[in-house]
């Protein structure tokens, strides 16, 4: 049985007998999606056939777009002999790096030949076969001069499919009605038409539930652990001065552990509103680390390489102890893109001020967050840090990963809290989000953490077991 749709475009066959889908397309006024589905239907009832068409086509290349303003180098050296013999030297004068391409394909045409260190012209004009095929292009072309063309690299080939749609039969049944409405039944037609038959073994179209994105839900849950520990959250610009993100924390602007950020620069400057803060983070600098410390340099701005740059900013608020605050946010630095290294990826920064704070209780508050995100066993070994002394790194034992680095941390150096004229003692820490929810939810690419591919989205396990 026949569908409205499936009628229309019988009709339309039934005066022209084989059409382009595209003609079709445009003369029913169908979605693509939609024609193809009813073509379909009719092929498989018998009333057309389809067959797709693969047609090579040819456009210009762009050494062809110049060859068609300048001419082709036969022709330009042929119409400027002009029926006259001319030295070698004059010719190479005139067509320069054209020479030695105008002059063997004139050769090989015979449009010229080189007699005792003349070029001679055979013709007085020439505008070659090639030139008038370029003319035509995009297009098609004979085969004989389609290879030319491409052997001098000025054309490209490329293919066009195309789906001709050829009717077989026209007859239609008798039409039906799909709905039953109000007029048929008040006014008694419905004992007259013939309804079209449902199928109630077909199965409905899926119906899918809202979810989040289960990096995002990671993300989330983060937050939710660090709010349940009294941190505030605090957040901060993606584009950053460098006095944030480097010399507020201690980093000299000559000293290499700036560079192990491959930070990326933006054009222009910013300006540091405090102006004694300014004074004191440059006298920071040049008495500790004995150089001339640059203002124009602190100003530079950049994205921020690091979510530390957004405690530098909490810092130079000058909070009043207790302070416990954090912020999960994109850092930006120049890397390859692969399996395991982004460009942007997301960190946790955490701080906490509090009267008689110190390195022991900073390693406890550390095992404590771990053991809230789902990480029960916490080792940590000395290291270090530029903004830190002492420093320290953790390590979370993942099942079937081992032992595996998540954390830096330390408390921050006395010349830091100084400069920012904060009392007391503070510990801060850094967690790379990307890999530690990598390792949460098996994923072996970090890509497929920003994947917007429903269909991997839908199809995926719930893996967080919180």
């Amino acid at each position: 049985m026949l569908t409205e749709l499936e009628r229309q475009v019988l009709r339309y066959l039934k005066d022209r007998g084989e059409v382009g889908a595209e003609e079709l397309e445009n003369a029913l006024s169908l979605p693509k999606s939609t024609l193809m589905s009813v073509l379909e239907s009719l092929k498989s009832k018998g009333y057309l056939e389809l067959e797709e068409r693969i047609d090579k086509v040819y456009e210009l290349t762009e050494e062809g777009r110049r060859r068609i303003e300048e001419g082709l180098p036969e022709d330009r050296l042929v119409n400027w002999l002009a029926g006259r013999p001319r030295t070698i030297a004059e010719v190479k004068a005139f067509m320069r790096e054209d020479f030695e391409i105008a002059l063997g394909w004139a050769r090989r045409k015979r449009l010229v030949e080189v007699k005792d260190g003349l070029i001679v012209p055979k013709v007085d004009r020439a505008n070659s076969e090639e030139a008038v095929a370029l003319h035509s292009l995009p297009g098609k072309l004979a085969q004989e001069i389609a290879s030319v063309l491409k052997l001098r690299n000025l054309v490209k080939e490329k293919e066009i499919r195309s789906l001709r749609v050829r009717g077989l039969k026209f007859e239609e049944d008798e039409k039906s009605v799909t709905f039953l409405t109000t007029e048929l039944l008040v006014g008694g037609k419905w004992r007259d038409v013939k309804f079209r038959p449902y199928n109630v073994e077909a199965m409905p179209p899926p119906f899918y539930i809202g979810k989040k994105h289960f990096f995002v839900q990671f993300l989330e849950h983060i937050r939710d652990v660090l709010v349940s520990m009294g941190f505030t959250e605090v957040k901060s610009d993606y584009v950053e001065l460098e006095f944030f993100n480097f010399d507020l924390l201690f980093q000299p602007q000559d000293h290499p552990a700036r560079e192990i950020h491959d930070s990326l620069a933006l054009p222009g400057v910013g300006k540091v509103s405090d102006a004694k803060l300014l004074e004191r983070v440059k006298e920071m600098h040049e008495r500790n680390w004995k150089y001339r410390w640059s203002e124009e340099v602190t100003s530079r701005i950049m994205l921020r390489s690091q979510a530390t740059a957004t405690t530098a900013r909490t810092l130079a608020s000058r909070p009043t102890p207790p302070v416990r605050t954090f912020t999960v946010g994109k850092v930006f630095r120049y890397d390859t893109i692969d399996a395991t290294h982004l460009p942007e990826f997301f960190q946790l920064d955490g701080l906490i001020v509090e009267e008689g704070y110190n390195f022991r209780r900073l390693l406890g508050t550390l095992s404590e967050i771990f053991r809230r995100i789902g990480i029960e066993r916490v080792r940590f070994k000395p290291a270090y840090f530029p903004f830190t002394e002492p420093s320290v790194e953790a390590y979370g034992f993942m099942e079937g990963l081992g032992w595996v680095e998540v954390c830096g941390a330390g408390l921050l150096r006395d010349e830091i809290m100084l400069a920012a004229g904060v009392q007391g003692v503070a510990g801060a820490w850094g967690i790379g989000l990307d890999r530690l929810a990598m390792m949460f939810s098996g994923v072996k690419d970090i890509r497929e953490l920003y994947s917007q591919d429903l269909r991997y989205l839908r199809n995926r396990k719930v893996s967080w077991q919180w």
